[in-house]
């Protein structure tokens, strides 16, 4: 079974401690991004993440700033190089402002498909000029952002055509017209389900849909059985 969890900062903006204690004792969860979205929570979140008890969990990422508002570029980049080797460290196309800077972390860089509200990121053909650009960096697929930029899936398919060598995880959530990122409706299910099937089966998923504390193991229900009814039916 491939390793699932939550980013934390879908359980609990801002608290990447709740964020974690609320699933550490889910039966199946063996994933987790810590995220710190909002640039001011980074520090604190990289100086905790030694003393973080992270027992449980075989895959870990990092969840770098979206955009900068508090910090520059560089603060940035020197506090997710000082994180472990093995954490791939998820970042938004619009953080890459350096190109020589950030071509420094080779795999460990994961650049993440983008949705309607940004200006790159969003189609095969932005992912491959950043893929030029960065041609070490590893591809965090994103698949709420895919189908609210082609709800046919299409495009998301040909991302892993094209990109699947470099998949490093996946993000799980409906995405809503504004970029919300929300639990998964009955549509959402039926196009992540036909996209299932190209995914390898043992690529890490990191669920961001925003979820109440008591609503937690139904979304974990809800994504596990998308992925994992379409191994069962692989293997039957």
């Amino acid at each position: 079974m491939r390793p699932i969890g939550f980013s934390t900062g879908a359980l609990a903006k801002g608290d990447f401690r709740s964020g974690l204690e609320a699933q550490r004792e889910l039966d199946g969860v063996d994933a987790v991004e810590l995220s710190a979205l909002r640039d001011h929570e980074l520090a604190t979140l990289v100086e905790a993440t030694e003393s973080l008890d992270l027992h449980g969990f075989t895959y870990v990422s990092f969840h770098a700033p979206s955009k900068l508002q508090t910090l520059n570029e560089k603060t940035v980049f020197e506090l997710l190089l000082s994180l472990p080797d093995a954490w791939p460290l998820v970042v938004h196309p619009e953080l890459l402002q350096t190109p020589s800077l950030w071509r420094q972390l080779g795999g460990r860089l994961c650049i993440e498909n983008m949705d309607n509200r940004k200006a790159t990121g969003r189609t095969v053909l932005e992912l491959r000029e950043l893929f030029d650009t960065y041609p070490s960096a590893s591809f965090c697929l994103d698949l709420g952002h895919a189908r609210q930029i082609d709800p046919t899936m299409a495009s998301a398919i040909l991302m892993l055509r094209q990109f699947g060598g470099r998949l490093r995880q996946l993000h799980v959530s409906d995405v809503g017209p504004f970029g919300q990122h929300l639990p998964l409706g009955a549509t959402a299910r039926r196009s992540f389900a036909r996209i299932a099937g190209h995914i390898p089966p043992d690529c890490p998923i990191i669920i961001e849909s925003i979820v109440a504390t008591d609503a937690i193991e139904r979304e974990l229900d809800a994504v596990t059985t998308v992925f994992e009814s379409v191994l069962a039916q692989a293997t039957a």
